[in-house]
């Protein structure tokens, strides 16, 4: 080990932000949504509403998470790389056949659903590729390396709203707006495949039994608990409460971060200040706070622990979601609770893989969170099937309380989630 020659292990964190810049996109939604529904309703025999065409995002959403499944262990198998170049082709296809995509289904079948199974492929392996090169910094290397998902956003929110609207236009239903949509889908498809494609060339596992240099491991002792230095395998850990009382505690959170992401942007045109650069500028740095969330919350809980940082995330985005509905009236005070919303939302994605590896083992990283991660998947389509319903029966104010109380009963999980307690003579 000590002869053999190892790559620079920062390059797989280089390859893995780039990589999730472009599959971050999907978040894109909320200010994409502005165009694509107004475009779609030039072909419709009806109307369609914006929470109709959320079910673009929704099944993007749930094909993303039901891929990981199998993506977490196929990369487990045949390594990172090919798995990530799989990814980009099948992202760039989605985005690119929704050109030619005219009604809701095809829409749906492009941008929602291939565009999300791609995602699923990409998504996993830079995060399970760089936990085996950081087992020192998992908290810390999990954030950065889905950094680039959170803030993919904002770099490209910016990129979509100066090709469409070039003209800064107060309407985003314009004729001259909606002429220029099948353009950007092209746009996009070109600039997503080059870079996980890029980021994916990078992507290789260390060697057997790689250990960074000055780091010792911990101590594994029999019958002791189990949160860091045992590996269980997937077929095991999914046996464990431990296993899905987290995943539970991931459907509650992600529900209400989503439901942020897919509505800020309609909740806002109802004020007198909801203009579009407006909301496209509040949904572009929001992306950049969630992408800034998953850094800060995973190198605290480096510190602290995963779960004390949940208790923190937890109570902000709730107390936050609760008292959302009073930004209607003030244009700083919506800027202000949507970032911070994305911020806390953001840590999710560096906390719940940093717990599945102190739960059940960093070898075992890809299977497990592929399965931990359907959570969001699920929480993707419960919000599109109840946005509406939620939304004419509550009301505004009512949709976000519900998603405040979602986040309180998440808080009472984490509190109720104990460390695996196994015989480490009976783990993988």
């Amino acid at each position: 080990m000590a002869e053999e020659k190892i790559m620079n292990r920062w390059i797989v964190v280089v390859g893995a932000v780039l990589i999730q810049l472009a599959l971050g996109t999907i978040y894109c939604w909320g200010n994409m949504t502005k165009y694509i529904t107004p475009y779609l309703n030039q072909y419709a025999s009806s109307p369609l509403e914006s929470t109709q065409t959320l079910w673009i995002f929704a099944i993007g959403l749930l094909a993303f998470a039901i891929t990981m499944i199998f993506s977490g262990q196929l990369q487990h198998k045949i390594g990172p790389m090919p798995v990530g170049i799989i990814g980009g082709v099948l992202v760039a296809t989605g985005v690119l056949l929704s050109y030619w995509m005219t009604s809701l289904l095809g829409m749906i079948l492009t941008y929602g659903l291939l565009f999300g199974i791609g995602i699923g492929f990409a998504y996993v392996t830079p995060i399970a590729c760089a936990a085996k090169w950081f087992p020192d910094k998992k908290g810390l290397i999990n954030g950065i390396a889905v950094a680039g998902f959170g803030a993919g956003a904002f770099i490209f929110n910016i990129i979509a709203t100066a090709y469409v609207n070039p003209q800064k236009l107060a309407d985003p239903s314009d004729p001259t707006i909606l002429a220029r949509v099948p353009g950007l889908f092209i746009l996009l498809a070109i600039i997503y495949f080059v870079m996980i494609l890029g980021g994916s060339l990078t992507l290789r596992n260390p060697p057997e039994g790689y250990i960074p240099k000055g780091w010792t491991p911990p101590e594994q002792k029999e019958s002791k608990t189990v949160s860091i230095g045992v590996e269980i395998p997937r077929e095991q850990a999914i046996k464990l409460p431990q296993f899905w009382i987290l995943w539970g505690m991931f459907v509650l959170t992600a529900a209400a971060g989503l439901f942020t992401i897919g509505y800020y942007s309609t909740f806002g045109k109802n004020a007198a200040w909801g203009t579009d650069v407006f909301l496209s500028s509040v949904g572009s740095w929001a992306a950049l706070f969630n992408g800034l969330g998953r850094i800060v919350w995973g190198k605290l809980a480096d510190v602290i622990g995963y779960k004390k940082v949940h208790l923190i995330t937890f109570g902000i985005q709730s107390a936050l979601m609760l008292t959302f509905a009073l930004s209607i009236n003030s244009q700083v005070m919506f800027f202000i609770w949507v970032c911070l919303i994305y911020f806390c939302f953001g840590g999710n994605f560096s906390l719940y893989p940093t717990g599945t590896a102190d739960l059940f083992g960093s070898k075992n990283l890809g299977p497990n969170y592929g399965i931990i991660f359907t959570a969001y998947g699920i929480a993707g389509v419960t919000g599109a099937l109840l946005a509406k319903p939620l939304g004419n029966s509550l009301g505004a104010w009512g949709l976000f309380v519900t998603m405040g109380i979602l986040g309180i009963l998440a808080l009472v999980l984490n509190l109720i989630l104990k460390p695996v307690k196994l015989d480490s003579s009976k783990t993988a």
